[in-house]
């Protein structure tokens, strides 16, 4: 199912139009008071999470509250780790990651909830030189793998050494940040590379093989808050996430000037960008059964280097997602 932003939704949370190309005015300003929003509001962006990168180009999030004068700071990471660690030491406000790693996270304490899905798909790609002798997940044994733990492309080798009957601990873990994984494999410093786009992108482009590739796994990408944020402003957070909502809605009916602009703000090549958002479902924003689900099977695989022992899923999964503040915004 695809959400779109309704005018009476639009109008309660004080944005209009469609198009995010101007200011968002707020209709309902006499009923705020200071109470409802906070001095400021701190994120985190990045250019491998292409539609903050809109947002915060565009100051969509800075019109929004303007008219209550909440300021807003953006943080920039390079990953999920860096996205919730954030989060976790109190930087952020919000985190933006991998649906896995939110769930780590609250699983490792971290008094969060996820309340957006801000895209589904991704890579789940292992790449490897064009000239590599590897040609199977299998012929990973005892190899030297960049990977950046805690992320996406971490879950995405996890499960794809499952199917070939091996663990992380049959294989050499570089943990490296997704750009300089990307710069280990093409200078040769190690077998093979799991990590996400655009850098997925560019090592096709490059000649770089897939010797593991499953379109099938719907991995989202996720919008998360802290629990004590979202107590205190929940006018606030329905707020931001009607912005989040009209840019899925912009995407889908901009995609070639999407395409330009993530292309031109990242220094990349047109194709590169084409392949990263062609690979991303901007739809079903709302955090629900099929999300918790998708964590669910997930988590058999995860090692005790990664989940602690003992650790109850159902209780966490149980308290992982608040999908109130998304159902008001799309009138689900």
């Amino acid at each position: 199912m695809k959400y779109e932003l309704s005018r009476r939704a639009a109008l309660k949370l004080g944005v209009s139009g469609l198009v995010l190309a101007s200011p968002v005015a707020s209709t309902y300003a006499s009923a705020q008071t200071s109470s409802d929003f906070p001095a400021e509001i701190r994120l985190d962006w990045g250019y491998y999470s292409s539609h903050t990168l809109l947002i915060k180009n565009k100051g969509w999030l800075e019109d929004a509250f303007k008219d209550v004068g909440t300021k807003i700071s953006w943080v920039q990471s390079r990953g999920s780790n860096n996205s919730l660690e954030f989060l976790k030491v109190g930087s952020t406000d919000f985190a933006g990651s991998a649906a896995l790693s939110a769930f780590l996270s609250r699983a490792n304490g971290v008094p969060l909830k996820v309340i957006f899905v801000a895209s589904w798909g991704g890579s789940s790609i292992i790449q490897v030189k064009s000239d590599s002798p590897l040609q199977s997940v299998a012929d990973l044994k005892g190899k030297t793998i960049a990977v950046t733990k805690g992320t996406a492309p971490y879950f995405t080798l996890v499960r794809a050494l499952a199917q070939a009957n091996l663990t992380i601990n049959d294989l050499k873990i570089v943990n490296l940040q997704h750009p300089e994984g990307f710069n280990a494999l093409r200078q040769g410093q190690v077998d093979a590379w799991v990590g996400i786009d655009p850098q997925t992108a560019q090592a096709e482009i490059a000649g770089d093989r897939a010797i593991f590739s499953d379109r099938s796994w719907r991995e989202a990408s996720v919008f998360s808050v802290s629990e004590d944020f979202l107590a205190k402003y929940p006018r606030a957070v329905e707020k931001l996430l009607g912005v989040w909502v009209k840019t899925q809605t912009w995407i889908r009916e901009n995609n070639d000037e999407f395409v330009s602009f993530v292309s031109a703000q990242a220094g990349g090549d047109t194709e590169v960008t084409r392949r990263t958002i062609a690979r991303r479902d901007y739809s079903d924003p709302v955090p629900g059964d099929e999300l918790l689900a998708s964590i669910k099977t997930a988590t058999p695989l995860l090692g005790s280097e990664v989940l602690r022992p003992g650790v109850d899923v159902d209780k966490v999964l149980g308290q992982l997602i608040d999908p109130t503040p998304a159902k008001k915004v799309v009138g689900a």
